[in-house]
């Protein structure tokens, strides 16, 4: 309901039935726009600029955190059931990561962005938000636009707090960045005569551009190596 009120959706409709598999939820979200305002996933041309929204990898680390709560919560109801004296079963604390555990379980729509950058008169040439994650997401426009593209690790936006807990878990801080998912950020490109526009706008971030389609889909390392970008359910030669 928080969301429909901020988003001005209207909730329709609802049906439920039983479940022998825990607790799922299906929606279907349904939308009108100009066609002049729709900016598609195969619009990159080569030299154009990639640009991401926010902070990545926030959500998947988030999810860590949940996700190493519950088993300890687990294990001492576990305990507890052969000990009597250990009946006392302690709460998780996340004070201090409360911003991990909403990119996770509350993501928020990025509306901001698209009305900064209208504002602006920026036209993106193609668009979509970080749901699987950066690579798999670079891969797509790169893909169904018919190009390549060069991101560079040290541009990719990291939070401070994501960087500390991924080092706790002694996680690849880049890997989470680019493979995490479910941060739902707005990853576009813009033509480079944008450049300068562009990258005054607020909580936006140029990570690379667009290249020939025969050089591929890579991270260009702090160091200044040449990876290809690698990303769940791709398939090698996809």
């Amino acid at each position: 309901r928080l969301a429909c009120e901020r988003y001005g959706v209207d909730l329709v409709g609802g049906d439920t039935s039983a479940s022998m598999t825990g607790l799922t939820i299906s929606i279907t979200c349904l939308g009108t726009a100009y066609e002049s305002d729709i900016v598609y996933r195969n619009g990159a041309k080569e030299t154009d600029l990639i640009c991401v929204s926010g902070d990545l990898g926030a959500a998947y680390m988030g999810l860590q955190l949940l996700e190493r709560e519950k088993d300890v919560y687990y294990k001492q109801i576990e305990a507890a059931k052969t000990d009597i004296e250990r009946m006392a079963i302690s709460q998780p604390d996340f004070s201090g990561r409360e911003y991990l555990l909403e990119r996770q379980m509350k993501p928020e729509a990025r509306k901001d962005i698209i009305e900064r950058l209208a504002e602006a008169g920026i036209t993106p040439t193609a668009m979509m938000d970080v749901s699987d994650g950066l690579a798999s997401e670079l891969k797509h426009l790169c893909k169904q636009g018919n190009v390549g593209c060069r991101v560079y690790e040290e541009r990719i936006p990291i939070d401070y707090l994501t960087a500390v807990t991924a080092e706790e878990f002694n996680m690849n801080l880049t890997t989470c960045a680019l493979n995490g998912g479910e941060d739902y950020e707005l990853l576009f490109t813009v033509p480079l005569t944008e450049h300068d526009r562009v990258a005054q706008l607020e909580d936006i971030k140029i990570i690379g551009h667009i290249t020939r389609p025969d050089l591929g889909a890579a991270l260009i390392t702090r160091d200044g190596q040449e990876f290809l970008l690698k990303a769940q359910g791709w398939k090698e030669e996809e």
